[in-house]
């Protein structure tokens, strides 16, 4: 059997003699609630940049530190509060986190210079790095494994739908106030929801002991553990990287303007609420039948290399925009797929796994953004390196996929 396969900790709710565990909706629907406000802050601030700017008396650029600020953090602090997690109930890791979450927010309302609003927004991705590795490890240890797909990928399709909805909505808000309000509405949110998770959530038993250096790289001494984190770095460095690009791509080739532009987001979001949402229901039917769910990673990481190359080489509008959805689908399906498996791999190390998973999201998107602006929007070379991302992504997924059957198989 399989280490996937493997539980060292209860799922769901007890049950009378007999009956099968149920999924403890109540706790998962508060989770979801601060994956949406974390999905909502993250993106928030760029609609506001101009206001920010013209507010603090800098250029547009500099403005643009606050995100690098809270990517970073989160892809450098996510590791080692990750080996927290493991260590300590997974119940203090998620409300440490939210509180200081909701304190950075708070913060960067107050910020009155650039160098506080940075500093807030570090703070902010800090408590991000604290909460979410135990969250999803909470989601898992608290889920039978027959329903886990559907209530990982959920989680997924909930903070995806905060990005979409928080760029709107805190446009909307600052539009009428200023843009200090939308920060200041998302900590007080969290304020009254970190309240009632400190009364609903459970203590979970402890399931890590190692500590220091040797914990932070357990999850990288395992192939079917680091395959899949190698495989999340390179589809994201496609997928993430080429989009940062799309705006430009899509005003330069068929004059989209910022109104046409903000359509496209919402298709874009649309495309991976539905990726994720569709995963669930097929990762719960493969493990039904006994099926490895990483077959949906191999799929939807190849699906997306030709999606990317079509999208980015079309001059035809509606076949470009059909491109981009089917992309954004594969790449919800991939995401979800993902973080299902890797909350399962080791339930001994489940918050150190994930984390690692969220920081090799976003470090491929650093990595992506970087190698795909070397070369000319648009252009072969452009798509081709997308492609090749992608395919990487399949190829790493597909080897690990050979690992866990050889694994699952008696000896």
């Amino acid at each position: 059997m399989s280490a996937i396969e493997t539980e060292s900790t209860p799922a769901g709710t007890l049950a009378p003699a007999g009956a099968a565990p149920t999924v403890p909706w109540a706790q998962h629907i508060l989770l979801y609630a601060v994956f949406f406000f974390m999905g909502a802050e993250m993106y928030l601030v760029a609609p506001m940049l101009p206001d920010i700017a013209r507010a603090l008396h800098v250029s547009a650029t500099a403005a643009a530190t606050i995100v690098t600020a809270y990517v970073l953090v989160y892809a450098v602090a996510g590791p080692p509060f990750g080996i927290i997690a493991d260590r300590y109930p997974r119940r203090w890791s998620i409300l440490v986190g939210s509180i200081v979450f909701l304190l950075g927010n708070m913060a960067c309302a107050a910020a009155s210079t650039l160098t506080l609003l940075v500093a807030a927004r570090g703070l902010t991705g800090l408590g991000a790095a604290i909460a979410a590795p135990a969250i999803w490890a909470y989601l898992a240890e608290r889920t039978p494994q027959q329903q886990r797909g559907r209530v990982i990928s959920l989680g997924a399709s909930i903070y995806s739908l905060g990005q979409v909805l928080g760029v709107p909505l805190g446009a909307a808000l600052a539009s009428v106030t200023s843009w200090r309000w939308p920060f200041l509405a998302v900590g007080v949110l969290m304020v009254v929801t970190s309240g009632v998770l400190y009364a609903r959530l459970d203590h979970l038993p402890v399931t890590g002991s190692s500590r220091g250096i040797r914990a932070l790289l357990a999850p990288w001494r395992q192939p079917r553990i680091s395959l899949g984190l190698i495989a999340t770095l390179f589809l994201q460095a496609g997928r993430l990287g080429a989009y940062t690009f799309i705006g430009v791509l899509f005003s330069q080739r068929f004059g989209f303007g910022l109104g046409t532009l903000g359509l496209v987001g919402l298709l874009v979001g649309a495309g991976s609420l539905i990726g994720s949402l569709s995963t669930g229901t097929i990762l719960d039917h493969l493990s039904r039948r006994n099926i490895k769910g990483v077959w949906v990673s191999v799929v939807a990481a190849a699906a997306f290399a030709p999606c990317a190359v079509v999208a980015l080489s079309t001059h035809n509008v509606v076949v470009a925009l059909t491109a981009l959805a089917l992309w954004c689908v594969f790449g919800g399906a991939f995401y979800s797929s993902q973080q299902a498996y890797l909350s399962s791999a080791d339930p001994t190390q489940r918050a150190s796994v994930v984390a690692w998973n969220n920081s090799m999201m976003n470090a491929g998107i650093a990595a992506g953004t970087t190698l795909l602006g070397a070369a000319v929007v648009g252009s072969a070379a452009f798509a081709g390196l997308t492609f090749t991302l992608g395919i990487v992504a399949a190829v790493a997924s597909a080897a690990l996929l050979a690992l866990l059957r050889k694994d699952s198989q008696p000896a």
